[in-house]
């Protein structure tokens, strides 16, 4: 079971973490993950997207509001900002 990190993520991390949740919850195909696609190219709803925020939350106590996924719609893109968030003084 995963538990909240007490260190500040880095992209990578949150970036690898994202694959193995959305690899886990749909079926992609062998090779690369496609990490520049959008969440809704993959097959996620914006309830899937939702959970996954919040989980996001928990595994990495960072806090994420709905909309913020959505306006960072990818795995990269979201796992950099994250990452750029975790690092402002008020995520502590």
């Amino acid at each position: 079971m995963d538990t909240p990190s007490t260190m500040r993520p880095s992209a990578e991390e949150v970036q690898a973490w994202l694959i193995d949740y959305i690899s886990g919850v749909i079926d992609m195909p062998e090779g690369p993950f496609p990490v520049a696609e959008t969440f809704d190219s993959y097959g996620l709803d914006s309830v899937e997207t939702v959970i996954m925020a919040g989980m996001l939350e928990e595994r990495f106590a960072i806090r994420l509001e709905q909309h913020e996924p959505f306006e960072h719609p990818t795995v990269q893109a979201l796992a950099r900002y994250l990452a750029a968030k975790a690092d402002t003084p008020d995520e502590g």
